[in-house]
């Protein structure tokens, strides 16, 4: 048997004799990780898997319970790039979309969940939103909109595609969508945030909404309250959106709202037919961030119900518009929860229209839209994405995501019969 010293010296020689002839050898390859814009692609699909023990599964299959953070652990795989398995917290989410574990319900996942994993991230994040696509037939409205969303300047989530995996079993196609808190602001914005609201439906910014505490009252706060455990940003707001004046309205707004960027949110709200958005008539899905000079910028979300798919009818296909330029409105489901045909849209889109100087503001950022959904190729954009989860649809999925093109091009005439109708060049 050799030593130890004679295996060494073979060893030498034989890395001398390569080296003599050219050959280099190479350190093994460690499997690259995935990285943040691996999983935020319309291009690729990250597997997630989800290890959900059997405490934490009751928990999400018990309706009082399932949107309380439990233990799980989690992993990431796309191709043959993957993660560590971590430890993390998750919870269900949804309001009408709301399901329990053993259904398709809508995710939470918070790296950073308790005592134990403070401080812990994943690639630099903190939260993880993944939405179940059950209520966008299409499976490409969300991706759509915050493309056109943040093409326009107005600050929308990434999204990226998930399968997702329960203990094995996969429930299907999600959509990642980027998780508006302190990573995401700090990301988007240059200035400081004061808070982060997000708007309860049918809520407003009335007298009286700026009511509550961090977790309760028309308006909570995702965001701030921590270092600024009040509302005195949002009570300024309210007071300013209700000035009756249109004009010191107007002029009263410029201190506490970014209005360009809030016009253009209408904007592209009304283009993507997003009736459950801030400026249609639920006044929903939207978050209002603050600075440290109590200057506020909306941001939009849940943006699942647009494109006109009217989810209200059995019949496949059939499409859901709203007039861009009136205060009052309907939505799919109007006639059995209101048994009226319209109702009052946001108050700041409301007075926008009733004031001259905003209202043309409008217009022309709705001119504006319709041409950059054009610059951008946005049927060709969604059409291309519904591609890559072409094995995880079915037939409706792909029909609704034809039907989408024939939406968008309608709004396309929609915006320019608008804009002769106004003068608006």
């Amino acid at each position: 048997m050799l030593s130890i010293l004679t295996k060494f010296r073979v060893f030498a020689a034989a890395l001398m004799t390569l080296a003599l002839i050219g050959v280099t050898l190479q350190p093994a390859q460690a499997i690259t990780t995935i990285k943040l814009t691996d999983i935020y692609s319309a291009a690729k699909i990250t597997e997630v898997y989800l290890e959900v023990p059997t405490a934490s599964e009751t928990s999400l299959n018990t309706w009082s319970t399932l949107k309380k953070y439990v233990t799980a652990k989690v992993k990431f795989v796309q191709g043959e790039l993957e993660s560590d398995q971590i430890t993390i917290g998750l919870r269900l989410k949804g309001s009408t979309s709301l399901q329990p574990l053993k259904q398709k319900p809508s995710m939470r996942i918070q790296f950073n969940w308790g005592d134990a994993l403070k401080g812990q991230r994943f690639l630099g994040l903190k939260n993880m939103t993944l939405h179940s696509l059950t209520q966008d037939n299409s499976l490409v409205h969300e991706l759509g909109a915050y493309k056109l969303y943040n093409s326009m300047g107005v600050v929308a989530p990434s999204t990226g595609w998930a399968e997702v995996f329960v203990n094995g079993k996969s429930k299907g196609v999600y959509l990642n969508v980027e998780t508006p808190d302190d990573i995401f602001l700090s990301k988007r914005f240059k200035d400081p945030t004061q808070h982060l609201y997000e708007g309860q439906a049918f809520a407003d910014l009335k007298p009286g909404n700026d009511s509550g505490g961090e977790s309760d009252g028309k308006f909570t706060v995702d965001e701030g309250w921590a270092t600024t455990p009040n509302k005195a940003d949002l009570t300024a707001l309210i007071e300013a959106a209700n000035v009756e004046a249109p004009k010191a309205w107007w002029d009263g707004l410029a201190k506490r709202i970014d209005r360009t960027s809030m016009v253009k949110m209408f904007a592209v709200d009304n283009f993507l037919g997003h009736w459950d958005g801030y400026s249609g008539p639920i006044i929903n899905n939207y978050f209002l961030r603050s600075n440290s000079k109590s200057v506020f910028t909306f941001l939009p979300w849940g943006a699942d119900q647009t494109f006109g798919e009217n989810r209200q009818t059995a019949e496949l296909l059939d499409t859901y518009t709203f007039a861009m330029d009136k205060p009052d409105v309907g939505y799919p489901w109007i006639k059995l929860s209101h048994k009226t045909e319209t109702i009052e849209r946001g108050i700041l889109f409301r007075k926008c229209l009733a004031y001259k100087p905003c209202q043309t503001l409008y217009l022309q950022q709705l001119k504006a839209t319709s041409a950059k959904a054009t610059a951008i190729k946005l049927p060709n954009l969604m059409a291309n994405a519904g591609k890559v989860v072409d094995f995880l649809s079915n037939d409706n999925n792909r029909a609704e995501q034809k039907r989408n093109s024939a939406f968008i091009a309608a709004q396309h005439k929609a915006v320019a019969a608008l804009l002769k109708q106004y003068k608006i060049k």
